[in-house]
């Protein structure tokens, strides 16, 4: 039988209101203090129960059995994927004899360089055992986005600089800031991944709607392909043109950085008029693309790459907007 009880509501400052739940229906329940309850509201009724617990799900262990002639590849690639589909714990171990040291330096590497709360909790002759340490905090998505763009934005100026320059040290600075967009991308895939898993945690990461997973998916590897690009440009050494070449080369780069900046501005506000405005100005770039026919193509491809980049971004903004119009779920 259904247990009911009256409470009434009580106002928590100026926009919220909470309601006081009697002790053992928590005890019952074996809820925690910080344990995620979803509040479901569907025509005049108001539901209230408990969301997943993510931490129970069998499925988030996961080991990998190596064989003396499996490819270490093949092993790099399903640890990448353990971590982004979720898992907490992943364990890699040998099928018979000792799993070989410079596979375990890999594994360790990609976990420092690309994985954000991953660990070696456990190490042997025979295996290694990585294991989630810092569990998902309290995020909004758009957030973490955010970040990843203003770092790509800042390599983008920087790999200029160290083009023009022939500058060893910024050229370090942009691949160093890309193992960071990298980390924040996959950490952004692995939190989607999460969210479909358990549609509870959908709000909590600042979504409202399932195909947000989707597009946010697009919006992350857009930027994180810009900070690839960044790092191309910044990567070319001994690079010599005329004056005139010269200025042609910085007006690209001034417009490509300009709307690369104002995808950001568009990005936060989520305003569809501020996106088709980048768009139409990437066509305008594409346009006037063999005015820069005298300079190195491999230059000139990775700017216009970025700003097509940026105009699938403007793309991702519009998609939002107009799922929020016309989708309920």
């Amino acid at each position: 039988m259904a247990k009911k009880i009256l409470r009434r509501l009580q106002k928590i400052g100026n926009s919220s209101y909470a309601i006081v739940l009697p002790k053992n229906w928590i005890k019952d329940l074996k809820l925690e203090k910080s344990d995620p309850l979803t509040v479901e509201l569907e025509g005049s009724k108001l539901s209230i129960y408990p969301s997943q617990k993510v931490s129970e799900k069998e499925e988030l262990e996961y080991t990998i059995k190596v064989s003396e002639d499996e490819s270490v590849s093949l092993i790099i690639r399903m640890f990448i994927s353990a971590y982004l589909l979720g898992a907490r714990s992943i364990k890699v171990e040998a099928k018979e004899k000792k799993l070989p040291a410079t596979l375990k330096d890999e594994l360790k590497k990609y976990a420092k360089d690309i994985m954000i709360g991953i660990e070696v909790v456990e190490e042997s002759l025979e295996s290694i055992t990585f294991q989630e340490l810092v569990s998902w905090p309290s995020m909004n998505l758009f957030g973490l986005i955010r970040r990843m763009h203003t770092i790509a934005l800042n390599m983008v100026k920087d790999s200029y600089s160290a083009l023009i320059n022939d500058d060893e040290d910024i050229r370090e600075s942009v691949v160093s800031s890309d193992t960071e967009v990298d980390k924040f991308y996959f950490y952004g895939i692995r939190v989607l991944n999460e969210v479909v898993y358990n549609k509870d945690m959908l709000q909590s990461f600042g979504l409202t709607k399932d195909v947000h997973i989707l597009i946010s998916k697009s919006l992350l590897k857009n930027i994180e392909r810009i900070a690839d690009h960044a790092v191309s440009i910044a990567s070319i050494r001994g690079f010599n043109i005329s004056e005139s070449d010269r200025k042609k080369l910085q007006n690209l780069y001034e417009k490509v950085l300009s709307v690369f900046e104002k995808s950001y501005e568009a990005l936060v506000s989520q305003d569809k008029f501020k996106a088709n405005e980048i768009i139409d100005y990437v066509q305008e770039i594409r346009k006037e693309m063999e005015n820069y026919a005298s300079i190195p193509q491999n230059i000139i491809e990775h700017f216009e790459r970025i700003a097509e980049y940026t105009s699938d971004i403007a793309e991702n903004i519009i998609d939002y907007s107009v799922s929020n119009e016309i989708l309920k779920y």
